[in-house]
C-alpha cells in the first residue's frame, strides 16, 4: 500500500476514535441530564422548597415585632451605638459572679403612639430581606423546573445567572435599605443617635451570588460543548 493509502486509512481510524469518544461524552452528559431531570420532577423536591420557603418567610415576618412590625401598637428603633451602661440593680448584680460587672450595651427607643410614617419605616426595616428571600426561592424553583430536561441548556444557564445577580444585588442592597429605614425611624424618636453610613454587609449571600454567576458561565461553556459534540456526532 502506498503512502497516500496509509494516510487515508490513518485518518479514517482517527475519525472513528474521535466519533466514539464524542458518543461516550454525549452519553455521559445525557445520563447527567436524566439524573437532574428525575430529581427535579420528584414531588419531594418541590415540597422541600415550599417548606423551607415557609419557614424562612415565617422567621422573617415575625423576627421583629410581628408582621413587619405592624401588628403591635408601638414602634421600636435601636441605636447603632453601644453604650456599655453599668447595671446596679440587684436583679442584675445578684446574677453575676465575683469580679464580674453587668453591662447593657443596646439602646432602644419605643414610641407608644406611632404615626403612619413610622409604621412604614418600621416595615422597611424587615421587608427588603423578606423580598430577597422570597424572590430567591421563587427563582430557585424556576431553575429546578427548567433543569428537569437537563442542566446543559441555555435556559438553565440563564436562570442560574438571574439567581446569581438577584442574590448579589439583594445581598448588597437589602441590608443598606433596612439600615437607612432604621436610622430614619430613630430620627423620629431621638436626637443625635442616627448614623447613616454604610452598614457592615454580610458576605454569605453576595458570595453565593458570585458563585452562581461563575456557575452560569461554566454552564454556558457546557452548552457550547454539547452543541459542538452533537454537531460532530
Amino acid at each position: 500500500m502506498d503512502k497516500a493509502g496509509c494516510h487515508i486509512v490513518f485518518r479514517c481510524y482517527r475519525s472513528s476514535i474521535a466519533s466514539k469518544n464524542d458518543k461516550d461524552r454525549s452519553k455521559l452528559m445525557a445520563a447527567q441530564h436524566s439524573i437532574i431531570g428525575r430529581m427535579a420532577r420528584r414531588p419531594v423536591v418541590f415540597t422541600a422548597l415550599v417548606l423551607v420557603t415557609g419557614v424562612i418567610t415565617g422567621l422573617v415576618l415575625y423576627s421583629r415585632a410581628g408582621f413587619f412590625g405592624l401588628t403591635h401598637q408601638v414602634v421600636v428603633a435601636q441605636s447603632p451605638s453601644g453604650y456599655g451602661i453599668g447595671l446596679d440593680e440587684p436583679a442584675f448584680t445578684e446574677k453575676t459572679r465575683p469580679g464580674v460587672m453587668a453591662l447593657a450595651g443596646d439602646l432602644r427607643f419605643i414610641d407608644g403612639s406611632p404615626d403612619t410614617g413610622q409604621y412604614i419605616l418600621q416595615a422597611l426595616t424587615t421587608f427588603p430581606g423578606f423580598a430577597v428571600s422570597v424572590g430567591a426561592f421563587f427563582l430557585l424553583w424556576r431553575l429546578l423546573w427548567r433543569a428537569r430536561d437537563g442542566v446543559y441548556l441555555p435556559q438553565v444557564a440563564g436562570q442560574v445567572r438571574v439567581l446569581g445577580w438577584w442574590l448579589l444585588a439583594g445581598g448588597l442592597l437589602a441590608p443598606q435599605i433596612e439600615h437607612f429605614a432604621m436610622m430614619a425611624l430613630l430620627d423620629t424618636m431621638a436626637v443625635g443617635e442616627s448614623y447613616y453610613g454604610i452598614k457592615e454587609i454580610p458576605v454569605v449571600v453576595p458570595l453565593v451570588g458570585l458563585g452562581l454567576l461563575a456557575l452560569a458561565s461554566v454552564l454556558r461553556t457546557g452548552v457550547r460543548m454539547r452543541d459542538d459534540l452533537e454537531g460532530t456526532v
